[in-house]
């Protein structure tokens, strides 16, 4: 059977995301949920790296780079939504 993929977009990932964070949450203190967060994620951007770089050495940097700017562009983001809403 060739069934196809549901494509969920960004914002519907990003969403189920946070509602199991929020269920973690009812148990969890919000800092370790969110260090579980940035851990899954980490755990994840380097298999999805591996399969990127054909030398996962010499890329480190590259990776590292890439990752960590894409973080902080989002977090900026993110923040800035948080103190608009909050004025």
């Amino acid at each position: 059977m060739n069934k196809e993929k549901e494509e969920l977009t960004r914002t519907e990932m990003v969403d189920k995301f946070i509602a199991l964070a929020n269920e973690f949450a009812l148990k969890a203190s919000k800092e370790h949920v969110g260090a579980a967060i940035m851990f899954a994620a980490s755990r994840y951007n380097a298999y999805e790296a591996s399969g990127k770089s054909k030398n996962m050495v010499a890329d480190k940097s590259d990776i590292l780079t890439w990752y960590s700017n894409e973080y902080r562009r989002m977090l900026n983001a993110n923040l800035d939504d948080l103190i608009d809403i909050q004025s």
